[in-house]
């Protein structure tokens, strides 16, 4: 009986050994956070880009005075719409006018003399066939005709340089635009080549704009965009990407990028501020990292997926590279594989290495 005892005995001890050992363990063992997870998976994708720009002319042009001259009419003023071939100002033309009329009568007097020259050489050529005249006064009829042929053809060409001096007073937009900024009051002098007149060209517009470098990795010439002005929220119009900067801003780090507009709108004025949104690269593969995964680790992005080992799901740091998206959704650029598994919710407590429970 006393063999039986001792050996019960240590049977106990030895239990009470191994639930000890147990609890120690459990205590020890690390507490397991309990997560929202997301599978990643690939999908086409339009992406896109938004930002903010500004209105601005495609051309401007300077308006120079081609004669000299007293301004006697200004007809515009800064920031008024004009037609191509509108009047902007006017000159004094009296000098013209007098140059002009004085041409005109030059000219008339070579076409008379013109005119009796060759009826005199009709005449002569009649004598010259019947034998009355000699071949010499023939001769003569026919020099006096080409001399008088070239008086009056420098007298037309005097005629034309006059009107033109004349047309040259009246001062006309070489294209459709605004009136960016004007030179000259009435009574005035200008000279030839004075600026006048400076017009932002407003049939064809373009908006500037600036994008992060992420997002210039999915913009390319000729992409088609929309624009919305911020000063009427109700107009909206297409656009394409004509240029994409190879330069940062050293300020901002941002790179320029340029639309041309497509539509023609009295509504639309350099200066303008607008919404922008370039229709991005299609992306026929793409992965979309929901914004929620994303937490800040040491003053950098990363992101934590989940890995099964021994039956655990153990948590791993990632930090990938990423573009805008769209939907609280950010395009994977590098970093991350269709299939991972990403934590979603419930990161607070999640280092590298923790054990996590899906929820």
């Amino acid at each position: 009986m006393t063999r039986i005892a001792s050996l019960v005995f240590c049977l106990l001890l030895a239990a009470c050994g191994a639930e000890q050992r147990s609890n120690a363990n459990a205590e020890n063992a690390p507490t397991a956070v309990t997560v929202s997870t997301q599978r990643l998976q690939s999908r086409p994708l339009q992406t896109s880009v938004l930002s903010y720009g500004v209105i601005e002319g495609l051309e401007k042009l300077d308006v120079a005075s081609e004669a000299a001259g007293t301004v006697t009419r200004v007809l515009v003023n800064e920031g008024d719409a004009v037609a191509a071939g509108e009047l902007l100002l006017e000159l004094d033309r009296e000098k013209q006018d007098y140059r002009v009329a004085q041409a005109r009568r030059r000219a008339e007097q070579a076409r008379a003399a013109l005119d009796e020259a060759q009826l005199l050489l009709r005449r002569r050529t009649e004598l010259a066939d019947s034998g009355s005249i000699s071949r010499e006064d023939l001769d003569s009829a026919r020099l006096r005709v080409t001399a008088a042929l070239a008086s009056h053809e420098q007298a037309l060409a005097a005629q034309g340089l006059a009107e033109r001096e004349l047309a040259d007073t009246r001062i006309l937009s070489p294209s459709r635009g605004l009136v960016e900024q004007k030179f000259v009051e009435a009574g005035e002098p200008v000279t030839v080549g004075a600026t006048l007149v400076s017009l932002q060209v407003t049939h064809v517009m373009r908006v500037q704009t600036w994008v992060s470098e992420a997002d210039l990795l999915l913009i390319q010439p000729g992409q088609q965009s929309s624009v919305q002005l911020n000063a009427a929220p109700l107009h909206s119009f297409e656009a394409l990407v004509e240029w994409v900067g190879v330069n940062a801003d050293p300020q901002t780090g941002n790179y320029p990028v340029k639309l041309v507009l497509q539509d023609e709108s009295s509504v639309l004025r350099p200066g303008m501020t607008a919404s922008v949104e370039i229709k991005g690269l299609v992306a026929p593969e793409a992965l979309l990292l929901p914004e929620s995964a994303l937490v800040h680790r040491n003053r950098r992005r990363v992101v934590f997926v989940v890995e099964r080992q021994q039956g655990k799901a153990i948590a791993r740091i990632r930090e990938p590279r990423l573009a805008a998206g769209f939907s609280r959704r950010l395009l994977v650029l590098g970093g991350l594989e269709a299939g991972e598994e990403v934590i979603t919710d419930g990161l607070d407590g999640v280092v590298e290495g923790s054990v996590v429970m899906v929820r």
